[in-house]
């Protein structure tokens, strides 16, 4: 496979995987688990200009508790399909009103009533829109600016950098300070945030609604032509500029976007006195009071509030477990033809729903219906979810199959189609023009069908097991999968939750405890001891079972701790010493920075981490030798510690802290390029500050936690943090991937006891899919016991058919007992018979065995009644380990984990190979360079017969073992008959003209059959099968012949022997050349097959020429049993089956008649 093609197919493999966990998302966090929804989800309306109309939603409250609701509109703007809302005429006078104040500075809307500030006689006043004053009170001194947050009033103090806030009523909440003074202008989005315009530098300062704290600031002026702008105004509906600006005589209007960068959009005329008269949006209008007098003004802002829409009610509240209707009206007067795509939100207080309306103003719109039908049975599909790219609107299939979308405009889409248990699909389609139209869609599903689901085993300590499962996709679309590991039960606490506390320096009485590891059930712990530094040892209970001093010369003794899994490493100065938990000091070095603070050790590069609380990071390995550098990118760091199983790979943890920010900060650093993440902070009911800390799997056998040392003035404790369930002792191979329709993919499956104590670890392997159930779970069991381990196990899956079998493992089992092993199928009662390669066999049924053990190189013959699995495990061979073999013939095993083609894997021994043969009497000749085996496969054992003593390796290199395996096609019309345990190969080659099928009989009985493809046909000439009392095959001598079989006529054909003497031999090979066929020149029945039979017979007879014919079964009183054939048959020989699963034991008659002739023959039927 070239590099390019191998890129290209991950690239496919990426993105099916990345497009399945997007479905994933889509269906897990969609709609469909909203509790607050509205049905139907968006909806399309059709209307002539200047038209009205109306349609009806559902609100719906899935919670226990009532919701508070409001719902509008946005509209969507598009390239094309409309030209967007008429414009209005701007600065244009629409309405003027006396108020009881004068020398208005600020003003603002709140939805109801306008409000303006009295800057002289420090006043607020509050009117309607028509002109009614509702409110006139005393207020803070000089309101200059105001604005509504969108629950309260802000006024600004000109003189002082005073804010002061008024509730609705008219009631002063409360007055707090900006850091900068002579606030001009005031503004808000009604949501987060207050805009001040300040004349100390002419920036906007971005204040939080929340807190009062200045977020950012930005320049302004540029975009309204460095005019002398100071009030201000924000009116998030105008999202193609919200931001307003009034200098004398002149309203600007700008665009600021996300990054604070603002954009002129459009400026006009208008008949402010003085640039401190702040405008004020009421929803449609701008407003602006007098300053020299008390008129108040409305003027056109220039921009067509779009009302489209309106709702009744348009906000309230919706009570638990229950819906309300929300009637909607729609107008599109003075609306210009078009496709209007208008977002309808609904904000409740408890979750925000989206969705479309899509109106069409004299514009063409089609009715569409979908119908979706499963591909595979053609039976349609209800509750399949239907989204479209373009709207947020969303359809579910009813029983028929069927959703219906109203009036889509014309235009290209794309629809998507998803369901648990279908592939998703997206799906492309054009609506054209109006009217109904028809949108069929066939969806694909996929299985994810494992051979087995549970693994269980017991393993001494060090040992580890790996076990083969296969996933089969038996679906007709492709399987994408991803997988995780799971614990069961209990094991899975939520990452970062504080499991326990210790009380150290209560515990030891030291009050500088720094540096923490834990190591066979104890805790070590590094404290000064008022400059006499010791170890301190705790047994989990918390009681100080025993001390000693530290190595070295710090005063105040080590301050962090490692363990590499034989030393303790500590430091508290520039020397970093190694000991035994006993205290023996065993080695030491210079870390070449004093003093060094900080270490853990990285048991996967076997390097120790060290650093001092300011310099970098540096990596040495136990001689002392600097292998590594890493930067701390300026963090203050008081403990390292190393988590190997980190999903993110960033291994390295720091525990650090950070003014303002927490004294208890846990980041990580990717040590192959030195990234960092912020992991968590620590926030415990008692504070203190970081210093060492330690992660390990030992305190929790089922979990990775985190050991941080925490100083609190004279209180120091150890804190233990969940970080992870421990999964580490299970995993599977491959862990994502694609399994295409009607294939299958071999997972291997590892248990691991290597460094877990005597326990029962239970865990799943979940494999996450788009196939039917979404999910599917493997479960694991693994019994950990007392041992030196070190020792590899691997479980593999044999497979039986029903009949004779070989098979092999790849694993040596142990113990090799063919008794234990074959135990599984013998309490099921489905072992006949067992034997190896020179005759030696197991009989369950007399209880006899003279196979001494199972053997790894060697394959066995085993009979079973009915399929069948089992497991077997033991140490595993290596696929390229040497078979020997012996001259002659010998059932080998085969090592492969994979299927190779046959002539491939067996190519280091074509010299010596004289014929190969699977279970299913499939061969390899090298002699005549034939083959129909195909690929040899795991599980099976193999016949071979070599000319002398050889070793077999099989060819595994890639480039070979891919090549294209040979298909191996079963007849149609011939019966392909189940193994007895012995064949011969008969290879037959035919020129060109002869094709078809060919049948092998002896004395009329089939024996064996195949198919002529490119002129040659290998086949298995069944021998008699010795376990059974019925004739059920060839015997040695007997002479066989051959019939030609060309849809459904068979034809005798002669041939010349090229390799063999016509006669049937055990294992013998055979080649013969077709010379020419020929129809049956006599009538009758050619013979019954086996006979007498317990399940089935085959019939064969003959016809010299096409005519009417009956054939039938009757007991011995001449009564008809059942009718077998009734028709016009074409000349030839012809196979039919008769079933005997209904009948009772006893002697029948088979009845030949055509329409001159009749033919009978008796058959036996035993039980």
């Amino acid at each position: 496979m070239s590099q390019r093609k191998m890129e290209d197919d991950m690239s496919k493999m990426n993105c099916s995987i990345s497009f399945f966990l997007s479905a994933l998302l889509l269906l897990s966090f969609g709609t469909a688990s909203a509790q607050i929804s509205i049905m139907p989800h968006g909806f399309g309306l059709s209307l002539e200009e200047n038209g009205d109309g109306d349609t009806e939603l559902m609100l719906v409250n899935d919670y226990e508790d009532p919701v508070t609701f409001s719902i509008k509109t946005d509209l969507i703007e598009e390239d094309e399909g409309r030209d967007g809302p008429r414009r209005d005429d701007p600065g244009e006078l629409l309405r003027q009103f006396n108020s009881p104040i004068n020398n208005v500075g600020g003003m603002c809307f709140d939805g109801d009533l306008l409000w303006g500030g009295g800057y002289q006689i420090n006043s607020i006043a509050a009117m309607t829109l028509e002109g009614e004053v509702v409110h006139n009170f005393d207020s803070n001194p000089n309101p200059l600016s105001m604005t509504f947050d969108g629950e309260i009033i802000w006024a600004s103090n000109w003189d002082t950098n005073q804010i002061f806030t008024y509730d609705l009523e008219g009631n002063r909440i409360d007055q707090f300070n900006m850091n900068f003074s002579q606030i001009s202008g005031m503004a808000s989005d009604r949501d987060q945030y207050v805009f001040m315009n300040s004349e100390n530098d002419n920036q906007i300062h971005v204040i939080s609604i929340e807190n009062h704290q200045e977020i950012t600031t930005f320049e302004f002026l540029g975009a309204m032509g460095n005019s002398d702008v100071w009030g201000i105004e924000w009116v998030p509906e105008h999202r193609d500029g919200q931001l307003w600006g009034n200098d004398r005589g002149h309203l600007y209007q700008a665009f600021v976007d996300e990054e604070w960068n603002v954009e002129a959009v459009s400026d006009f005329a208008w008949n402010t006195e003085f640039q401190h008269c702040e405008p004020a949006h009421d929803g449609e209008n701008m407003w602006h009071g007098s300053w020299e007098g008390n008129t108040w003004y409305m003027f056109d802002d220039g921009v067509e509030e779009f009302h489209m829409l309106s709702f009744n009610p348009e906000e309230g509240e919706l009570p638990g477990e229950d819906s309300i209707p929300i009637e909607v009206f729609v107008t599109t007067e003075g609306i210009d033809p078009g496709a209007y795509n208008i977002l309808i939100t609904c904000e409740t207080d408890r979750e925000c729903i989206e969705i479309t309306a899509i109106i069409t103003v004299d514009f063409p719109s089609a009715f569409l219906t979908c119908r979706v039908i499963d591909a595979e049975t053609e039976e349609v599909i209800p509750d399949i979810t239907v989204d479209i790219d373009m709207y947020n609107i969303q359809r579910s299939t009813n029983r028929n199959g069927n959703c219906d979308f109203e009036e889509l405009p014309v235009g290209n889409y794309e629809f998507t189609f998803t369901s648990t248990d279908y592939l998703t699909l997206v799906e492309p389609y054009r609506i054209d023009g109006e009217g109904e139209v028809a949108f069929n869609v066939e969806l694909l599903h996929s299985e994810c069908n494992p051979s087995r689901d549970n693994i269980a085993t017991v393993l001494h300590q060090g040992d580890w097991l790996e076990s083969e499962i296969t996933v089969s996709n038996d679906g007709n679309g492709p399987l994408v999968y991803t997988t995780e590991k799971r614990l069961i039960g209990d094991a899975n606490a939520d990452p970062w939750e504080l499991r326990n506390t210790y009380p150290t320096s209560e515990i030891t009485g030291d009050t500088r405890l720094q540096g923490v590891v834990f190591i066979n059930d104890l805790f070590y712990f590094a404290g000064s001891n008022n400059r006499e530094p010791q170890i301190y040892v705790l047994n989990r209970e918390g009681e100080l079972i025993n001390q000693f001093e530290q190595c070295g010369a710090a005063n105040n003794g080590y301050k962090d701790l490692a363990w590499d899994g034989e030393l303790i490493w500590g430091s508290g100065e520039a020397n970093i010493f190694g000991f035994t938990p006993q205290g023996e000091l065993v080695t030491e070095f210079n870390s070449g920075m004093n003093p060094c603070t900080n270490l853990t050790w990285d048991c996967d590069r076997e390097v120790l981490w060290v650093s001092s609380t300011t310099t970098d990071i540096s990596g040495f390995d136990r001689e002392g030798n600097r292998v590594e550098e890493l930067s701390r990118q300026d963090l203050r760091v008081y403990g390292l510690a190393y988590w190997p199983d980190d999903p993110d790979g960033y291994q390295l943890y720091l525990f650090h802290k950070m003014t303002e920010v927490g004294n208890q900060l846990v980041s990580k650093m990717n040590v192959e390029n030195g990234d960092i993440l912020d992991v968590t902070i620590l926030a415990p009911e008692v504070d203190g500050n970081a210093l060492g800390c330690f992660i390990t799997n030992q305190y929790d056998i089922y979990s990775w936690v985190f050991l941080g040392n925490v100083n609190n003035g004279g209180d120091d404790r150890l804190d233990i943090w969940q970080v992870d369930a421990r999964k580490d002792w299970m995993d599977i191979d491959p862990e994502v991937g694609i399994v295409e329709a009607g294939e299958e993919q071999n997972f291997m499956i590892t248990l691991d006891a290597t460094g877990l104590p005597e326990a029962v670890f239970e865990g799943e392997i979940v494999f996450m899919h788009d196939g039917v159930g979404s999910e599917t779970i493997i479960t694991l069991t693994l019994e950990v016991e007392e041992g030196q381990g070190g020792q590899q196990d691997e479980e593999m899956n044999l497979f039986f058919i029903d009949g004779w079998n070989m098979v092999s493992a790849y694993v040596q089992p142990d113990p090799d007992n063919v008794v234990e092993i074959m135990s599984e199928l013998v309490e099921a009662d489905q072992l006949l018979l067992m034997k190896n390669g020179i005759g030696r066999f197991y009989n369950p049924a007399f209880n006899f065995n003279n196979i001494p053990g199972w053997l790894v190189n060697e394959g066995y013959m085993v009979n079973v009644d009915g399929d069948a699995e089992m497991m077997i495990n033991g140490n595993p061979v290596n696929p390229d380990d040497p078979l020997q073999l012996i001259a002659g013939w010998q059932i080998a095993s085969y090592y492969p984990r994979q299927g190779i083609d046959a002539v491939t894997a067996l190519s280091g021994i074509v010299d010596f190979l004289l014929i190969a043969k699977d279970g299913l009497g499939r061969f390899y000749n090298p002699e005549f360079n034939f083959s129909n085996m195909g690929n040899m496969i795991p599980g099976q054992g193999y016949l071979l017969n070599v000319s002398e003593e050889t070793e077999l390796i099989y060819t595994l290199e890639e480039e070979i073992a891919s090549a294209e395996e040979v298909e191996f096609d079963h007849p149609i019309f011939l019966p392909v008959l189940p193994a007895t345990g012995e064949n011969m190969s008969l290879l037959v080659i035919a020129d060109g003209k002869i094709t078809g099928e060919i049948g092998v009989y002896i004395n009329g009985n089939l024996v064996g059959s195949g198919i002529i493809k490119d002129g040659r046909s290998g086949i298995a000439v069944w021998g008699d099968d010795i376990t059974t009392s019925e004739i059920d095959g060839a015997l040695e001598g007997q002479v066989y012949s051959l019939v030609v079989n060309e849809d459904n006529r068979n034809y005798t054909t002669e041939f010349e022997i090229i390799k063999g003497d016509g006669h049937y031999t055990p294992n013998g090979f055979e080649a013969v050349n077709l010379l020419e066929i020929s129809a049956p020149d006599e009538f009758g029945i050619v013979s019954a097959f086996p006979n007498p039979f317990n399940h089935s017979t085959n019939i064969s007879y003959n016809l010299p020429e096409t005519d009417h014919l009956s054939i039938a079964l009757f007991d011995l009183h001449g009564r008809m049993v059942t009718d077998l054939v009734s028709g016009e048959i074409s000349a030839g020989q012809h196979i039919i089956t008769l079933d005997g699963k209904s009948l009772s034991s006893g002697v029948y008659i088979i009845q030949l008649e055509s329409s001159n002739m009749l033919a009978k023959q008796k058959v036996t039927l035993i039980r």
